[in-house]
């Protein structure tokens, strides 16, 4: 039972005659729970207005408006929903006469959320009849409903928040950031980790040119002249004071020529560092001061001016998870600072470390194998599903943008977006690598016998002069006679269109839903959606250009590795992964997996969502994941996988190598496509492909796709790229 406080009673007889005839005197309740609801509703002037006389004389002597103060503290402290609680009074029962009371003091329960979690206590509201009123009303024979309640509150600073003891108390608020969560590869090393960077200063008093300092210190790091000579001269009043002018990594190779500057001062300060450099910046992204933007998008999570934040990759999927949770502490102290009172606080939580599959020594020779080219690359290990490596050239180093220095790669680009395009996460169009399932999906409706011959001649064909204008048309025509071995060995466009035609289109669009096209891939980056066409197959020479991965095909690097795993496990296709370890699924990185590439190409800033892993409970922890099982039966899987196999080791094909330089046992698909608007459209630009695997080891599978390859054989400098990393891993 929650006590109620009654001062200033006049105990006196009860006069019971008359009563009857008299009105029902006012309640302090009624005033009470006027001031309550005003206060809830945040009516801080009409609180006020309810407030006796002196409380109002206290109030106005202050350096702040009532209703002000209400706001700007409710608004600092994150408090928006305010609830009261207190215990009424049975006047009768209590035998407490209204008109001779004069004063009355309820305690009410006060629960207030905040930054630092609930305020939860208790004040007390004392309430006093104004005399002047009953008095005025008697004289002039107020009555009903013209009355004024006489009961006015006596205004206390706990009546504004927890904690406070005079209206002059200061009410301050700390945070404790903590410590970000850091990336890791499959063995440990560090892919992005809380690390020391230097803060390259300039010291005014240390230098007699300071003109001379700032003109050296901006051409060593590539900086504006202007804003370098502005940071310098940041405390004119104190040119002692080492001003901050720029961070810079410990193993920057231009620390001795800035040393070499008179009045530069090095010190070491925390900083984050990416062990990757440029061959994880797309897939790790790099953390960067908030922007006004992001501060108010993201209003309410705890962030403040001076935040740091995943500005892409990793670093913004999983913001939520490396940022952790920050420390915040509401503090009360007296008009002199002194006395200081903690009245609610939550502890910081760190923030979680991402453990991931890739290997960096892979990746690292991966990104090397790409560079020079536009292209993407992706190797995964096909029995567990396991992305060990994922590179996209060119790429940006983290270690520049985190630090905010210009990168020297995009000095030599006429467009710096493309340093930002993750080519590993768009779609483009497979080219002749979807040969491969139009071979399994016609051996699974049974149109497509392996050991039948087609009858083709000419480099140019079309089923009909239905299709106008229209021809499938072939690289060679020095094979008349092809059946699946040869069709595939010489990547015979015609043969599989026919292929396409005999499947038809809606059991082709129905084998592309269970490869995953039009459907979400789950893995734990963003990808985009991967189409098999745009608005359905409904002709037949999209048809027939689908067969043979042309037509409005779009599909991304990781998935066409992805479905590739049907010739390694039988006919399952196992579903990707990036992660060693379970993450709690964050906000930042929930999600569908993206729709349409063609506006966040090249952009740094487009968003970043993914599905995060789930735990196998089957395997003890993460293990293979089949995405979807048995898409081909084991026998035409091998069927398919044995003329994966001649396309590398048959003579007659073009692709054989007698000495690739390696001592791999290689399978694969080459692919040229070309990419264009329609399957109508012409087009001068090719994208190359090659997927390969070890069918000898089956222990690694590799994607190569390399964009602009038109007048350099197409899909061959994918075929030459994907060789020089094999001898590179031996």
């Amino acid at each position: 039972m929650k006590k109620i406080i009654l001062l200033g009673m006049l105990f006196g007889l009860l006069i019971l005659s008359g009563c009857s005839e008299e009105e029902e005197p006012l309640s302090p309740e009624d005033s009470l729970g006027l001031y309550l609801e005003h206060w809830e509703q945040g009516k801080y002037q009409a609180m006020y207005e309810l407030l006796e006389g002196e409380s109002r004389e206290l109030i106005d002597r202050q350096e702040w408006a009532f209703d002000e103060r209400y706001e700007k503290v409710y608004s600092d402290l994150g408090i928006t929903d305010i609830a009261h609680g207190y215990e009424t009074v049975d006047f009768e029962q209590e035998e407490l006469d209204l008109e001779e009371l004069e004063e009355i003091t309820y305690e009410v329960e006060v629960r207030m959320p905040s930054i630092a979690g609930e305020l939860e206590y208790t004040t007390e509201v004392r309430l006093i009849k104004n005399l002047e009123i009953v008095e005025r009303e008697e004289e002039e024979g107020i009555s009903g409903e013209d009355r004024q309640n006489p009961w006015e509150v006596v205004w206390e600073p706990t009546h504004l928040l927890k904690g406070m003891e005079s209206p002059a108390d200061k009410i301050g608020t700390a945070t404790d950031r903590p410590e970000r969560g850091e990336i890791f590869d499959r063995e440990g090393r560090g892919l992005a980790v809380n690390g020391r960077v230097y803060q390259a200063s300039i010291v005014p008093d240390s230098t007699e040119d300071l003109e001379g300092t700032v003109e050296a210190f901006a051409s060593v790091l590539g900086l504006s002249r202007d804003r370098v000579d502005s940071l310098a001269n940041q405390y004119p009043n104190r040119p002692d004071w080492a001003a901050p002018v720029q961070r810079i990594s410990t193993e920057d190779p231009r620390i001795p020529e800035l040393l070499e500057i008179s009045g530069v001062l090095l010190s070491e300060i925390d900083g984050r560092e990416y062990g990757g450099g440029a061959y994880t910046g797309h897939l790790v992204g790099h953390v960067g001061p908030i922007t006004a933007e992001e501060l108010e998008n993201r209003e309410g999570e705890g962030y403040s001016t001076t935040a740091t934040i995943g500005k892409n990759g990793l670093e913004l999927a999983y913001e939520a998870i490396l940022r952790g949770n920050p420390g915040v502490r509401i503090t009360i102290t007296d008009e002199e600072d002194e006395n200081e009172r903690v009245i609610a606080e939550i502890e910081a939580e760190n923030g979680e470390d991402l453990h991931l599959s890739i290997d960096l020594r892979l990746q690292q020779t991966l990104g090397e194998t790409l560079q020079g080219e536009k292209g993407a690359g992706v190797l995964m290990d096909p029995k567990t599903g396991e992305v060990l490596a994922l590179s996209s050239e060119p790429a940006f180093d983290p270690n520049l943008r985190t630090l905010g220095l210009p990168d020297p790669r995009a000095a030599e680009m006429a467009d710096t977006g493309e340093l930002f395009s993750r080519r590993f996460q768009n779609r483009y169009a497979p080219g002749s690598i979807f040969k491969a399932f139009t071979a399994v999906m016609g051996l699974e409706e049974g149109t497509l016998d392996p050991e039948e011959t087609l009858r083709i001649e000419g480099l140019n064909w079309q089923e009909s002069s239905q299709w106008g204008g229209y021809r499938v048309t072939r690289v060679t025509d020095r094979i008349t006679d092809v059946d699946l071995r040869r069709g595939m060995v010489h990547s015979d466009n015609i043969y599989f269109a026919r292929q396409a035609l005999a499947i038809g289109g809606d059991a082709m669009e129905a084998w592309g839903e269970r490869l995953g096209f039009g459907r979400e891939i789950p893995f734990e980056f963003p990808m985009y959606l991967s189409t098999l066409s745009n608005d359905g197959i409904n002709s037949d020479p999209l048809l027939a250009d689908t067969g043979y991965g042309q037509g409005q095909i779009q599909v991304s690097p990781l998935h066409m590795t992805a479905m590739f795993t049907i010739f390694l496990n039988d006919g399952d296709m196992l579903t990707p992964r990036l992660f060693l370890r379970d993450v709690v699924q964050s906000a930042s990185a929930a999600g569908e997996n993206t729709e349409d590439s063609s506006e966040d190409e090249g952009s740094e800033d487009a968003e970043d969502s993914g599905a995060a892993g789930e735990e196998d409970p089957d395997s003890g922890g993460f293990g293979p994941r089949v995405y979807e099982e048995n898409i081909g039966s084991p026998e035409n899987i091998r069927t398919v996988r044995d003329t994966l196999i001649a396309v590398m080791e048959d003579e007659s094909g073009s692709v054989y190598r007698k000495n690739p330089g390696h001592r791999r046992a290689l399978a694969g698909k080459t692919g040229t496509a070309e990419l264009k608007s329609d399957y109508l459209a012409d087009s001068n630009e090719l994208l190359g492909w090659f997927v390969s695997f070890d069918y000898e080891e089956e222990d690694l599978l590799l994607t190569i796709m390399i964009e602009n390859t038109e007048g350099r054989g197409g899909s061959r400098v994918a075929l030459e790229l994907s060789h020089e990393f094999w001898r590179a891993i031996e």
